[in-house]
């Protein structure tokens, strides 16, 4: 099946300075002015881990198509793969925090494995306040940070430096974003698995039964699970989960709805229309006409 043509801006984590460390600090001002104003609003879909903490005046950042407020203490979480904009707003200040997966992905940190586990990425949403001593933990690190990426020689040790301070950032912001470090329930870890299903399955558009079966649990402990946790059922997650990728393949590449449609194992055409209709509320060309009108 021919894959989809990209047309909306992937970013990577690229700094000709920093790229052996794979970590970046900046405040939200310095990135403007590294960005042309056309290029800075344009929706882009990221490669790297991104932590946006408001430090002052109030605005707002789109991710994955839903816009999140930031005040003074809020923090918004941008994964690899999510579709993101930024917001015009005056009077917004922030940190902005760019990690190369790699640095923070447990497949590649095996001699650190524990600590990796104790960040709990997956459970973070995308959207969450830090409480005044969340704050200050994380302004104190932040400056800590940036002093050590500024270093005149990036040598070994700045870079041993950077990434130890990195994590004790990342551990606190973690406090805040999922609480205190408990070990998870059966049905978190079963809901975890059934996530990274989805991300490897989402193309096949997979029934509940075909997922139960790959997580070796029955269809019913399943949906109970997704009830119990997310609050709708198994059925509901896949569904939510394809109608995301479906609005991020319409504004990140060329492919006509229809090859979407049949991307996402949708045997007609129609049967597609209707679903996206169903599930965001209007028809796949109305919804890339729009999203490209306001990246214009």
């Amino acid at each position: 099946m021919t894959q989809p043509t990209k047309s909306l801006r992937e970013t990577r984590f690229e700094s000709a300075r920093l790229n052996p460390i794979g970590v970046e600090l900046m405040t939200l001002s310095e990135l403007r002015a590294r960005v042309s104003p056309r290029l800075f609003v344009v929706t882009e879909r990221v490669e790297f881990f991104m932590v946006l903490v408001a430090t002052e005046g109030r605005g707002e950042h789109l991710v994955d198509f839903e816009h999140f407020g930031l005040r003074t203490g809020q923090v918004v979480f941008v994964r690899p793969g999510q579709v993101q904009q930024w917001q015009p707003a005056k009077g917004l200040e922030a940190d902005v925090l760019l990690i190369d997966p790699a640095v923070v992905q447990p497949k590649a940190a095996k001699s650190e494995p524990g600590t990796m586990a104790m960040l709990r990425l997956e459970d973070w949403p995308v959207h969450f306040k830090l409480d005044a001593d969340g704050l200050a933990a994380w302004k104190a690190l932040a400056a800590m940070l940036r002093r050590e990426l500024d270093q005149p020689v990036l040598d070994g040790l700045s870079a041993a430096m950077a990434r130890e301070l990195l994590m004790c950032q990342m551990l606190s912001l973690s406090r805040s974003a999922t609480g205190p470090a408990t070990a998870p329930t059966v049905q978190a870890v079963l809901i975890r698995r059934l996530r990274r299903e989805l991300e490897g399955l989402v193309d096949t558009r997979p029934s509940v039964a075909l997922i139960a079966r790959r997580l070796r649990v029955s269809t019913s402990t399943l949906t109970r699970t997704c009830n119990d946790v997310l609050g709708h059922s198994a059925k509901e997650a896949v569904d939510r989960r394809v109608a995301l990728e479906a609005q991020r393949l319409l504004v990140h590449s060329t492919s006509t709805s229809v090859a979407i449609g049949e991307l996402l194992g949708f045997s007609e055409p129609t049967n597609f229309v209707k679903f996206f209709r169903r599930r965001v509320g209007t028809t796949p060309e109305a919804f890339r006409q729009a999203h490209h009108l306001q990246r214009r």
